[in-house]
C-alpha cells in the first residue's frame, strides 16, 4: 500500500505525549511573557524577527511531531529563532545523587595556599582564546611584546604603512578570573588576618589588578612609538560590567553608560530592592552625613520604582505572539522600567562627588578611576560575530560615547543578560531547562544592544579568503580610516 504524502506524522511512535510537550512550550510562552527583557523588542519591527510566525511554526512542528526527539528540536528551534545567546539551553538538572553532596571531599584550606594553587583552586584560568583573533602576528612588520602566557593578554606593534605604527591589545574576556596572573599577584593581599578567607575581596583585588595591568600595557606600547590603538575584542564571550568601566581608560574625559532597564519580574523587584538597601542600610561605615544628605534623590528615585511595580500591575504581553509594536521601552507593553544604568545608580559621576567608598557602591567605574584616560588618542576596537554580552557592551559604549570605531563584523547580539539570580525555567515534561534574561541595555539610539552592534568600517570574509588575508584588509581598513583623516 502506497503511503499518502504528509501524513506520515499521523502516526506517532509509542509513549510519545503530545499533550505534554505542547503543555511545555505553552509554559515556556507564558514563561517568556512574565520574565523575558528582551521580548518586546524582539516582537518589534526593527528586531528583525517576526515572533507571530515563530510561534506559528513551533505549534505546527510540535503537531507533526512523531517522538520525543522532533518534538525537543519543535522547541530547541523556537529558542534558536530569538538568536539571543543569554536566552539559551543549559545542560540537564544535576541527579539527587550527583547533587546530595555524598561523598564530597572536604572544603580546600585556601588560607594556606600558595598563590598558584589558591587562584587554580578558586577558578581563575585562561579559558578564553588567548591569541588575536584574526592572525595579526603573522603579517609582515608585526611585532609580539607579549604572548599573553608570560603575561596576561597578547599585544604587540603593528607597522600601518603612512598611517604609522599601532598597538595591539587582545582583550580575551571581561570576566575577571579569566586572569589568574592578576589573582597571583593580589593573592597575599587578599589573606585575612583573622577569619574565614573572603573570595569576594579576592575578586575585586584581581578586578583592580587587571585594570591596572590594562593601563601598564597601553603605556609601555605608547612608549614603544604606537600613535593608534586597535582593541581586539573577536571571540571574546563577555565577562561582568568591566565591559563598561574598561571605556574610561580610552579618555580622560566623560563617558555615560547607558541605561538599564529590568523585567517587571521578581528579578526586576529584588534588583531594585537591592539598590535600596545599598544605598540606605547598606552603605559604608564611611559614609559621611554630606554623603547621606546626596543620596536622598537617587534612593528616593529608586523607591518610587519599586512601589511602582507593586501598585501597577504587569502588563499583559500575550500580543507579542500576535503582532508586532513598535519598540518603545517606556511604553506600557514592553513591560520594563528603568533601573538606573549599566555603570551603577548613576552614568556618569565626578571625582569627589561623594566619599571613596560611597562612590564606588552607586557608581562601579570609580573602582578604577585613577586609570582613567590610560589611553589618549585614536582607538579602534576589533569585533566579530562571536563578540557577546560584557564584550558587546564594552563596543557599544565606546561606539555610543565616540571612543572608538568598530571594525569587522556585527557582534554577536547577546545584550544584557541577568543583573538578578532567578533560577533557570526548568519544563517539567522535556527536562529542558533555559536561562531568560532579565536586563536591556539602551544604545545612544534608543535600541536594545541584543540588537548587535554594527561596524563602522565593516571587513567581511570573502568566499576562499584565508583569516591571514582578512587580517591584513583589517589593519589596511585602519590605515585607510586614519589617512582619511583631516
Amino acid at each position: 500500500m502506497l503511503a499518502l504524502p504528509g501524513c506520515a506524522w499521523a502516526n506517532p511512535t509509542a509513549g510519545f505525549d503530545r499533550a505534554a510537550w505542547q503543555q511545555d512550550y505553552q509554559l515556556l510562552k507564558q514563561t517568556l511573557q512574565q520574565r523575558y527583557s528582551h521580548l518586546a523588542w524582539m516582537a518589534s519591527p526593527q528586531s528583525g524577527i517576526d515572533l507571530p510566525a515563530l510561534d506559528r511554526q513551533a505549534q505546527a512542528a510540535l503537531r507533526q511531531a512523531r517522538d520525543d526527539a522532533e518534538a525537543r528540536q519543535a522547541i530547541i528551534g523556537f529558542q534558536q529563532g530569538f538568536r539571543d545567546g543569554h536566552f539559551s539551553l543549559l545542560a540537564n538538572t544535576p541527579s539527587a545523587a550527583e547533587s546530595s553532596g555524598r561523598d564530597e571531599p572536604a572544603p580546600r584550606d585556601l588560607a594556606r595556599d600558595k598563590p598558584l594553587d589558591g587562584c587554580a583552586a578558586l577558578g581563575y584560568e585562561q579559558d578564553s582564546k588567548i591569541g588575536f583573533s584574526l592572525p595579526f602576528e603573522t603579517l609582515p612588520g608585526f611585532h609580539l611584546t607579549s604572548d599573553g602566557l608570560s603575561e596576561s593578554m597578547r599585544s604587540g606593534l603593528a607597522d600601518l604603512g603612512r598611517a604609522g605604527q599601532a598597538a595591539v591589545l587582545r582583550i580575551p574576556t571581561f570576566s575577571p578570573k579569566g586572569y589568574p596572573l592578576a589573582c597571583q599577584r593580589v593573592w597575599r593581599a587578599a589573606m585575612p588576618q583573622t577569619g574565614a578567607f573572603d573570595s569576594e575581596k579576592l575578586f575585586q583585588l584581581t578586578y583592580r589588578q587587571w585594570f591596572a595591568d590594562v593601563a601598564q600595557r597601553l603605556a609601555e606600547l605608547r612608549q614603544a612609538g604606537a600613535r593608534v590603538l586597535i582593541l581586539d575584542v573577536g571571540n571574546n564571550p563577555g565577562g561582568n560590567d568591566s565591559g563598561d568601566a574598561m571605556t574610561r581608560l580610552l579618555t580622560p574625559g566623560v563617558v555615560r553608560s547607558p541605561s538599564l532597564w529590568m523585567a517587571r519580574s521578581p528579578a526586576g523587584k529584588a534588583y531594585l530592592d537591592q539598590w535600596i538597601e545599598d544605598l540606605s542600610s547598606g552603605l559604608p561605615a564611611s559614609a559621611s552625613a554630606s554623603d547621606k544628605a546626596k543620596l536622598q534623590g537617587l534612593l528616593q528615585d529608586f523607591r518610587q520604582k519599586r512601589a511602582e511595580l507593586d501598585s501597577r500591575p504587569a502588563p499583559d504581553m500575550s500580543w507579542v505572539w500576535r503582532e508586532q509594536r513598535r519598540w518603545d521601552p517606556q511604553a506600557g507593553y514592553s513591560r520594563l522600567i528603568a533601573a538606573g544604568y549599566a555603570s551603577g545608580a548613576v552614568a556618569h559621576l565626578e571625582p569627589g562627588s561623594y566619599s571613596r567608598e560611597v562612590a564606588e557602591t552607586l557608581f562601579w567605574p570609580a573602582q578604577t578611576e585613577k586609570l582613567k584616560g590610560a589611553w589618549q588618542g585614536p582607538v579602534y576596537i576589533v569585533a566579530d560575530q562571536k563578540t557577546y554580552s560584557a564584550a558587546e557592551m564594552f563596543v557599544a559604549v565606546s561606539r555610543d560615547n565616540g571612543l572608538a570605531k568598530i571594525v569587522g563584523a556585527r557582534t554577536g547580539g547577546d545584550g544584557c543578560g541577568f543583573m538578578g539570580k532567578l533560577e533557570p525555567l526548568l519544563l517539567p515534561h522535556s527536562g529542558l531547562r533555559l536561562r531568560i534574561p532579565d536586563c536591556v541595555r539602551l544604545r545612544a539610539d534608543g535600541g536594545d544592544e541584543v540588537a548587535g552592534i554594527q561596524p563602522d568600517l565593516p571587513v567581511p570574509a570573502q568566499p576562499g579568503e584565508s583569516r591571514r588575508a582578512r587580517a591584513q584588509k583589517t589593519l589596511q581598513a585602519i590605515a585607510a580610516d586614519l589617512l582619511a583623516q583631516p
